[in-house]
């Protein structure tokens, strides 16, 4: 017997696949991420040169920063365009390489007999038409496409998912596609590995924000003398 399945075990099965498809790609994107990313730093750290120094000028000039000389100091504006293009170079390759295996991932899964990626099959999942038939091959391709709409609503599409009694996100209802999840409890590690995601989460925040923090302090440092 299979019912819509619900939000939880949707996310569980994506980040899943995720999890699968980064670990895949590594070998192949490490060093140009690496690479990518310390580029980024080298411009933020640029970036913040720059904005100190106006800053430290003007108190030397005045002794108070103009937040309106500020905005229009030419040597900043190019500093923050080139951390921009940093931040566009350092996203772009890793981003387009994981959707596209996503989509060949996803696809290949709901055409195969499981009508599924790996995640949804660990999670007994299956991915069905308005008539709960197997969806044909063009069917999944757009609803891989219409997933770029749920995600362009800042997950707002995903999160439908978690309105009952039809539990459809927004690409679903775009794709003439249901969810539905084998009558079975889930699994008990599902919520343990949603945790151990937040965990991961929480300590890259605190990590990133703690590096940040000390790029800036070095910077304030510089432009002080």
């Amino acid at each position: 017997m299979s019912a819509p399945a619900r939000l939880l075990p949707r996310y569980a099965a994506w980040s899943l696949d995720a999890a699968l498809i980064a670990a895949l790609l590594a070998p192949f994107l490490w060093d140009r991420v690496a690479h990518d990313l310390h580029a980024l730093e080298q411009s933020f750290v640029a970036m913040l040169d720059t904005f100190y120094g106006a800053v430290a000028r003007q108190l030397d000039a005045s002794g108070a920063p103009d937040v309106f000389a500020l905005a229009s100091d030419t040597s900043i504006r190019p500093a923050v365009a080139a951390l921009e293009v940093a931040v566009l170079r350092a996203m772009c390759v890793p981003t387009i390489a994981f959707a596209l295996a996503m989509l060949m991932w996803q696809v290949a899964g709901e055409q195969s007999r499981w009508q599924g990626s790996p995640g949804k099959r660990v999670l007994r999942l299956r991915v069905v038409d308005r008539d709960g038939a197997a969806p044909g091959l063009l069917r999944s391709i757009g609803r891989e496409f219409a997933g770029l709409l749920s995600w362009l609503t800042l997950n707002i599409g995903h999160v439908m998912a978690a309105v009952p009694p039809t539990h459809l996100a927004l690409h679903d209802r775009v794709s003439g596609t249901r969810v539905v999840r084998e009558d079975a409890p889930l699994p008990a590690w599902v919520r343990g590995w949603i945790l151990l995601q937040a965990g991961v989460a929480a300590a890259l925040t605190i990590a990133l924000t703690g590096r940040l923090a000390s790029l800036a302090q070095a910077a304030v440092e510089r432009a002080l003398g």
